[in-house]
């Protein structure tokens, strides 16, 4: 009989993690091995539990998703990663494909899409919903590549995170406690975002977000 899949959970949400679970304990052929709600505790479970697949968030408190699947990637290379979160911006689909996961799929997509996902995935196949796929064809087609990925395309995950929150409407000091960093380093981040926009305010960066479709 073959051995059951051996799946980590990783999000911060405790409620989304446990219903995920849940809804995988009915299937015979998946085993939920653990969870971890931060990058660093996903680091450790990878390391005592040894998944074969990772259902990973792309937004964590310590960590980008993407950058932790580049840290996954590196230290596990046969593990599969999944990508489920709840952005479509073509940025996090290009930047999850060129860190090697397996599969990117929204939260809100029905559970029985999620379970064929992970069966698929590790099977040795790639999964990317057709409204995504379709999304990021377009992004393409619309401009150039080298066109759509400036100015946008230079700035780091953790930056375009800081962006988004701008655009919530956070202060900087805000934006530091959400994210577990200090305040100067968000000021840092803040004035790289500027320089590589080259745009002299906060609202700028925010609007050239807006125009590039990484905000809603």
């Amino acid at each position: 009989m073959t051995p059951p899949l051996k799946v980590l959970i990783v999000d911060d949400h405790r409620m989304f993690r446990e219903g995920i679970r849940s809804r995988l304990a009915s299937e015979a052929d998946i085993e939920v091995v653990g969870e971890a709600a931060s990058a660093a505790e996903a680091l450790d479970r990878v390391r005592t539990t040894k998944p074969s697949l990772v259902v990973l968030d792309v937004r964590l408190p310590d960590m980008s998703g993407i950058e932790l699947a580049r840290l996954l990637r590196q230290e596990c290379p046969s593990l599969k990663i999944l990508m489920l979160t709840g952005y479509d911006f073509d940025q996090y689909v290009r930047a999850a494909a060129r860190v090697g996961v397996e599969g990117y799929l929204l939260k809100d997509s029905p559970q029985d899409e999620l379970v064929h996902a992970i069966r698929e995935i590790a099977g040795g196949g790639a999964v990317l919903p057709p409204r995504i796929a379709m999304k990021v064809m377009r992004s393409y087609s619309v401009e150039p590549p080298a066109a759509k990925e400036a100015p946008l395309g230079k700035l780091t995950m953790r930056e375009l995170e800081i962006v988004e929150l701008i655009h919530q409407g956070l202060r900087n000091a805000d934006i530091a406690e959400r994210l577990s960093i200090s305040a100067r380093t968000v000021e840092a981040h803040v004035s790289s975002i500027m320089g590589k926009l080259n745009v002299q305010s906060r609202t700028e960066a925010v609007r050239i977000a807006m125009d590039m479709g990484m905000i809603k």
